[in-house]
């Protein structure tokens, strides 16, 4: 009678662990980098990719400005499409080694006359939020205000 019962046990404990084993290895196999402890995977450098454009460098974008004038502002388009003459895109892609993503993406529309005449533009980090994220300190911003320092008035 205890044999029996230690049978019984010995085969349900068996189908038990062989149950949860396949969820395990199912689990495994979609997704192998969750088996895996975090000390034995590689290391995964950032990659930034495309143009760091800063909440500042949009306050001093202007309407009418000349292709060249925003060139030097922004720095050169990442695209430039042969079909769509007046529009440049300026796209900035991050991929963290946790891969955390980011795309953020600004588009500057010219008139005829190749002078701006819109822009639109996703929410971008100001230029302590930028470095910061460059450096590895933070992972994301938060839209913040943009800071005005105050113009010195001339009194004579």
């Amino acid at each position: 009678m205890l044999a029996k019962r230690f049978t019984f046990a010995a085969l349900g404990l068996t189908t038990l662990l062989s149950l949860s084993g396949c969820n395990t290895m199912t689990e495994a196999w979609d997704n192998p980098g969750s088996v895996v402890p975090d000390f034995l995977k590689p290391y995964r450098a950032d990659v930034h990719q495309g143009n760091l454009i800063t909440s500042e460098m949009i306050m001093q974008l202007e309407k009418g400005m000349t292709k060249p004038q925003v060139q030097f502002l922004l720095g050169i388009p990442l695209l430039r499409d042969q079909f769509h003459p007046t529009r440049w895109d300026y796209v900035y892609y991050l991929l963290r080694g946790n891969d955390d993503r980011q795309l953020r993406k600004l588009t500057v529309y010219f008139d005829d006359e190749g002078r701006v005449d819109h822009w639109i533009s996703d929410p971008m980090p100001d230029e302590e939020q930028a470095d910061q994220m460059i450096l590895g300190t933070t992972n994301s911003f938060e839209p913040r205000a943009p800071k005005v320092t105050p113009s010195v008035v001339n009194q004579n």
